[in-house]
């Protein structure tokens, strides 16, 4: 498997997501257009270059293009059916290294938002006695909780701030300097857990988002919570109905179908 990621960015160089080499994307024309929506598998060149389709781009000259377009474009795999909660009382643990309280934590992500607190800088950091974990199912799934997070609670500097001060249950810690609060995402084998830390100068305000690995045990525990409980209706029998860096050349090709 790859280990190479692409980046897609605005043409201010604003990160917008990331994709695992082989991943694919989907652009949405405008209604104008007449092309619809389109699903184009995408390749690694380097670090700035990608292959959307048959055609190479720069990143920069193919999200300039695509603005031109008014097309929109995101990951074709997103996550679905899944929760961001304030972490329950058992789970402080979870935002601790020094413990695993019964779980594989598989790496995780930290990061933050820049000078201007409108870009996003995270790296993703593998727990070295878990490297088996590294799965292409994991990279594709990482990529995807990252950017459901991204839809709202780490959109941007103030937004994380702002979702963190709207759910005081959420805090882990505060005291004159900073305050920490933890929010969980759930998906049907692992769980990520979100460290928000807001010290009293915003601009330092950074994450970090730990992955973790269900255990058998624990995802029959699951069974009994919110999203388990979900999961548990869904299988009943139903009864009702149903930055520094510099522009090159820019070419004029699109994706094709």
């Amino acid at each position: 498997m790859s280990d190479k990621t692409i980046r897609f960015i605005d043409s201010d160089y604003r990160e917008l997501f990331q994709i695992p080499d082989g991943a694919s994307i989907t652009i949405t024309y405008p209604p104008d257009d007449g092309r619809g929506t389109l699903t184009c598998p995408c390749r690694y060149i380097d670090e700035a270059h990608v292959r959307v389709g048959n055609n190479d781009y720069h990143i920069c000259e193919f999200a300039e293009r695509m603005e031109a377009l008014r097309a929109k474009y995101e990951p074709a795999d997103q996550l679905r059916g899944i929760l961001v909660v304030p972490f329950s009382g058992e789970e402080r643990a979870f935002f601790d290294l020094r413990s695993d309280a019964g779980k594989t934590r598989i790496g995780l992500l930290s990061g933050d938002f820049g000078n201007q607190g409108d870009r996003f800088h995270a790296g993703l950091h593998l727990n070295e006695a878990q490297t088996e974990k590294n799965t292409p199912d994991f990279q594709f799934e990482v990529h995807g909780a990252v950017y459901a997070l991204r839809q709202e609670l780490l959109g941007n500097r103030s937004g994380m701030i702002a979702y963190c001060q709207a759910h005081p249950e959420a805090k882990l810690l505060e005291d004159s300097r900073f305050s920490q609060y933890g929010f969980k995402l759930e998906t049907e084998t692992r769980q990520y857990f979100i460290l928000c830390h807001v010290p009293a100068f915003e601009r330092d305000a950074r994450f970090t988002i730990y992955a973790y690995e269900k255990t058998a045990p624990l995802r029959e525990q699951d069974r009994q919570s919110v999203l388990g409980q979900i999961r548990e209706a869904q299988e009943k029998p139903r009864v009702l109905k149903d930055t520094g860096e510099h522009k090159h050349t820019r070419s004029m090709k699109e994706p094709e179908r």
